[in-house]
């Protein structure tokens, strides 16, 4: 199989099936998924199946010790306690490259980086990107579903109207009816964060808090997640196509907020640190994922609250990526899945606190986890926030940002 091949991508996986079919009939054996466990490690596109649940949380005679797998993700997914038993369990290593960035983390597997990986992890509006780019493998819903969905609270099920990992191959949109290309792992909502004891709760019940003389307001340098709060704010649908009228209307916003703002902070390190000093009032913007740190070190006045014209949720998903893959690739990603790790993950020893969506992980979260967490509000937040699933012309929208920067 050479990576230059010019088939359709309908007609590489009619081919990949039929070698499926000729490695069966060989008597080819793997990894615990018999002879189409194989077929799927060797051929680049191939869907992954899984056998039968939960033989993949224990190693098999199939399983090579040994083995390295590669995963670009985020930060916390390397945490020792996240990591480590696996390692050991398996008599393997993991490598984890992080990211900050999904467009440029997208950039650099296109650019011919996905041969130095096996899954990656993306926040989920980039999915049906990476499956139109030949990136990632789709995934066996009905054999990983025992590993996946059925591990999930309701919000997350695929029958209860979750689509953000189902994508369909006609026009690459979300579609629950259509292709398994990830597992979700960890969620999210991006904001503002406030200080509650300095911004009454009335200020912050919209997004003008932000725009307000009144406070301290700090804003992070990141357009990507910023312009869709503006938008917000504005009452315009981050994720469509936008006419110049919208444009200039976030234009404007931007220059208004970066004329209100007292400083421009690098990163979200920076601007915990200005939080917690009292250099700002308001974080603009945050998520659940940066100030979790505060929350976590018992500063629970730091609040990424969600005023009424709501958040952007986000979903981190795992995908396999295309090419050859170690023997215990599916066992680390149904391990990843398993509800004690996907609470480790949600706590873990290094990086930032976040929800999972497995069950398993609600039901043992400890009240002060709950309370850092915010688990018992998570439910109200995405009733009133959107599923992050793309801007389509972002690059409208840089030039804005970049200009506002020249403004602090």
């Amino acid at each position: 199989m050479t990576n230059d091949h010019d088939l359709t991508r309908r007609k590489y996986l009619q081919a990949a099936t039929a070698g499926t079919v000729m490695a069966g009939a060989a008597g080819c054996l793997g990894g615990g998924g018999g002879s189409e466990g194989n077929s799927w490690r060797t051929q680049e596109l191939a869907t992954v199946p899984a056998p039968e649940h939960p033989a993949l949380y224990e190693p098999t005679e199939q399983d090579q010790s040994g083995e390295t797998i590669n995963h670009l993700t985020w930060t916390g997914y390397d945490a020792s306690n996240v990591q480590d038993p696996f390692r050991e369990q398996f008599s393997c290593d993991t490598q984890l490259d992080l990211f900050t960035s999904n467009p440029q983390a997208f950039n650099r597997l296109q650019s011919g980086e996905w041969q130095q990986f096996h899954q990656a992890t993306f926040d989920m509006a980039w999915i049906p990107r990476l499956a139109e780019a030949d990136l990632i493998r789709p995934i066996d819903y009905e054999d990983w579903k025992a590993y996946t969905f059925d591990q999930y609270i309701d919000l997350f099920k695929k029958e209860n109207g979750y689509k953000y990992a189902f994508v369909n191959e006609d026009d690459y949109t979300f579609d629950i009816d259509g292709t398994m290309y990830g597992a979700p792992q960890r969620f999210g909502w991006a904001s503002f964060v406030v200080n509650t004891d300095n911004v009454p709760e009335d200020a912050y019940s919209s997004y003008d808090a932000a725009w307000s003389s009144e406070f301290e307001v700090g804003v992070y340098d990141l357009m990507f997640w910023g312009i869709q709060i503006i938008m917000l704010r504005e009452g315009i649908d981050p994720f469509k196509e936008h006419t110049e009228a919208e444009v200039e209307q976030v234009r404007q916003a931007t220059f208004e907020l970066f004329d209100n703002a007292k400083t421009l902070l690098p990163d979200f390190a920076s601007m915990n640190q200005a939080m917690k000093s009292g250099e700002i009032d308001i974080g603009f913007i945050s998520g659940n994922w940066i100030n979790g740190t505060l929350r976590r070190g018992g500063d629970l006045q730091f609040q990424a609250v969600v005023p009424e014209e709501g958040s952007v949720i986000w979903v981190e998903t795992t995908a396999f990526v295309k090419g050859d893959q170690p023997t215990v690739s599916d066992n680390y990603l149904a391990y990843m899945q398993r509800g004690e790790n996907a609470l480790k993950l949600s706590w873990p020893t290094s990086g930032g606190t976040n929800v999972v969506p497995h069950q398993t992980a609600w039901e043992n979260y400890s009240d002060r986890q709950r309370e850092v967490l915010r688990v018992d509000e998570v439910r109200d937040i995405i009733d009133r926030s959107v599923f992050y699933t793309g801007i389509p012309d972002l690059e409208k929208f840089e030039p804005i940002w970049r200009e506002a920067k020249t403004r602090i």
